[in-house]
C-alpha cells in the first residue's frame, strides 16, 4: 500500500465498487430464480467474479493508449476483491443469515471504499446502485 498511487487508488476504487454491485446483482438475481443452496449460489458468484475479473483488467489495458499492466492489474485485483466478499457468506450453505451476511459484508465493503473516496457520497451511490442492481436482477430473473 505504501506505493500506491492516486491512479492505482482510482483504479481500486473503481474495480471493488464494480465487483461488490455485479456480485450482489447476480446473488439476487439467482435468489430470486429460486436458487436457494449455497454452493449454487457461490458458484454463480465466483463464475462472474472470474468473469469480471478478466473483463475490467483486460478492458483497463486495452482502453489506455499507454497500455499500462500495473493499472490493468490494480483493476482486476480490485474487482476480484469486490466481487468475492458478497459471496463469502454462501460457503457455508444457504439461509437467511447467509443472505443478511452478503448485504452486510456488501456495505462493509463500501465503508472500506468510502474510506478513501467520501462515506458520504460512497453509500449514496451504493445505496442507490444496488436497489436498481437487485431490483432488476429480481424483475429479470
Amino acid at each position: 500500500m505504501r506505493n500506491m498511487t492516486r491512479d492505482d487508488l482510482r483504479q481500486a476504487i473503481f474495480g471493488s465498487f464494480d465487483g461488490l454491485t455485479s456480485a450482489l446483482g447476480v446473488i439476487a438475481g439467482l435468489l430470486a430464480a429460486g436458487v436457494h443452496n449455497g454452493g449454487r449460489i457461490l458458484a454463480g458468484a465466483l463464475g462472474l467474479a472470474v468473469a469480471a475479473t478478466i473483463g475490467m483488467g483486460a478492458g483497463e489495458y486495452l482502453s489506455d493508449t499507454s497500455r499500462n499492466r500495473r493499472r490493468a492489474l490494480v483493476m482486476a485485483g480490485a474487482t476480484l476483491a469486490g466481487s468475492v466478499v458478497p459471496a463469502i457468506p454462501f460457503v457455508t450453505g444457504y439461509g437467511r443469515s447467509q443472505v443478511i451476511a452478503c448485504g452486510l459484508l456488501t456495505i462493509c465493503g463500501a465503508l472500506v471504499i468510502g474510506r478513501y473516496r467520501g462515506y458520504r457520497i460512497t453509500l449514496c451511490i451504493l445505496a442507490i446502485v444496488a436497489s436498481l442492481t437487485v431490483a432488476l436482477s429480481v424483475l429479470v430473473a
